[in-house]
């Protein structure tokens, strides 16, 4: 009966994101993963980044929501801004959505202190549904016209924008993912790729030479539905770093990581359900390797001062 209960409301769940839009997926490190929804990041703080990300989400359900997501971002000084590639794998149950985009960002100093970023990505959406669906009844559904059969996709265009504004200890952004609002269709499936829009504040401040604290915001809707985290990171020495994030009426994120060396940074954040889900969740799991390196024009002076994003 417990087993029936978990199978039933992971049901309705991937059933509500087949009949709505399906909702971005959800990063609790996105503090150092900003790129991933607002390209007026790309390449800025005159350094490169590959990243990886590996999240797991409502552990204790068959079917829950799996995310990998790479990226790699680098300045292009010849542009006047930078340039990324990113590539996203989202599963949830037997529905899946791979995305590939590319990025460029024109960036311009306002003032010694101060810089504003411009960035637009397109892309490709590939939406779908992998190997047989299965119905609580333990039926495959074929007689009902609304659940697609194994097999069925559809790929579409994808647009997105950003912008950010950043002075000295200080960033603030906006963005918008979908913009186009495309729609996929695949077998008795369809679905519009709805706008998301996001808004990012973040700061650092310095306690002491050796511990730095960096309080930032994260705000996340579709229009239908938001989502709020309220986060604060530390950074102990050169190498040791990790907080905590409160997401509004979903979880308590604990946040760890570790800088393997001057180049290669390690995270891990571990969210603790505190919404109606927690009684069939143990929680969720995300892992972050990132390697950087810091970019500077010849015979230039550095154009950024500080880097706030990846302290």
């Amino acid at each position: 009966m417990h087993c029936m209960k978990k199978i039933t409301i992971l049901f309705f769940v991937i059933l509500s994101g087949l009949l709505k839009a399906q909702q971005d997926p959800q990063f609790s490190l996105n503090m150092f993963n900003i790129y991933s929804v607002n390209p007026a990041f790309s390449g800025s703080y005159d350094q490169f980044n590959a990243l990886a990300i590996q999240r797991s989400q409502w552990v204790g359900f068959d079917g829950a929501p799996v995310t990998q997501h790479l990226s790699v971002e680098s300045p292009v000084y010849f542009l006047h801004g930078g340039v990324g590639l990113s590539l996203l794998n989202d599963k949830l149950g037997k529905e899946y959505t791979r995305q590939v985009s590319l990025s460029y960002a024109y960036q311009t100093k306002l003032s010694n202190h101060s810089e504003l970023g411009l960035g637009l990505n397109y892309g490709f959406v590939d939406v779908g549904v992998d190997g047989d669906w299965l119905a609580p009844d333990g039926t495959n559904g074929s007689g009902d016209l609304s659940i697609p059969t194994s097999g069925s996709n559809d790929v579409v265009s994808d647009l997105g924008l950003g912008l950010y504004f950043r002075k000295k200890d200080l960033y603030v952004g906006y963005s918008i993912t979908h913009l186009n609002q495309a729609k996929a269709v695949y077998d008795k499936a369809e679905f519009k790729l709805r706008r998301h829009h996001y808004l990012i504040l973040g700061w650092q401040y310095e306690v002491r030479s050796d511990l730095v604290l960096h309080p930032s915001l994260y705000v996340k809707t579709d229009q239908i539905s938001t989502q709020m985290d309220f986060n604060l990171n530390a950074k102990y020495g050169d190498n040791l770093w990790g907080g905590m994030t409160y997401r509004l009426d979903d979880a308590l994120v604990l946040i760890a990581g570790y800088n393997i060396n001057e180049n290669l940074k390690f995270g891990y954040a571990y969210d603790i359900t505190t919404s109606d889900l927690k009684s069939e969740s143990s929680g969720s799991h995300e892992i972050l390797l990132r390697y950087s390196f810091k970019m500077r024009p010849a015979a230039k002076l550095p154009t950024h001062y500080r880097n706030i994003r990846y302290n």
